[in-house]
């Protein structure tokens, strides 16, 4: 039978005091989310568990830091966020690819060679589409790690342009760049997908 989950506070005190049992509930209860966080960015599962157990280490060493008056999951996230970043970085885990292969083709007389689906539908309608959902999903884990990173922690975390780029050590302006080129790429994506050219 599983465990009941711990109650914040409980959670907290027993890393602090580094109780063997909070530490054994605390890798149950929150090993899967991580994980699921961390293979966002790596999407190679081997990766994604050696940044895990990294995680897991960093929460408990760190929890001293923590302020207990904030919920302690975007916390536990931001580490597992900032490990996969600096973890792919050093380790040069991405590809490069060109991006003009994937964005909006001109005619010579500068109009686009065929429509672009308009999104400003009804975002409960949008949500609600699971096959659209489902290739957006396909869509952001095709992007190269210097565009989907970027991409993903402006537009899913919700992290600022600054913080992005110390992140991933890039200027803000190239941050910028990336997100835009990520977001050109999607709605190219998505818009071939509408029109039946997927």
């Amino acid at each position: 039978m599983k465990a009941k989950p711990l109650e914040q506070g409980d959670l907290i005190e027993g890393l602090k005091s580094r109780d063997t049992k909070v530490i054994d509930s605390f890798v149950d209860q929150f090993s899967r989310p991580l994980f699921g966080v961390i293979l966002n960015y790596t999407k190679n599962p081997s990766d994604a568990e050696e940044i895990l157990q990294d995680t897991l280490l960093r929460v408990i060493r760190k929890i001293d830091t923590f302020r207990q008056q904030s919920d302690i999951w975007p916390w536990m996230k931001r580490i597992a966020v900032n490990n996969s970043i600096m973890w792919l970085r050093k380790h040069r885990r991405y590809t490069e690819i060109q991006l003009d292969d994937w964005m909006p083709r001109f005619r010579e007389d500068g109009e686009l060679a065929y429509p672009i689906f308009g999104w400003s539908g009804d975002p409960e309608e949008v949500y609600l589409n699971r096959e659209l959902s489902s290739q957006l999903y396909e869509a952001i884990q095709s992007l190269p790690f210097q565009y989907r990173a970027p991409l993903v922690l402006r537009d899913i975390d919700g992290y600022p342009i600054r913080q992005i780029a110390s992140l991933l050590g890039l200027k803000e302006a190239t941050t910028k760049t990336r997100i835009h080129r990520a977001r050109l790429f999607l709605r190219e994506k998505l818009a071939r997908y509408h029109s039946g050219r997927t």
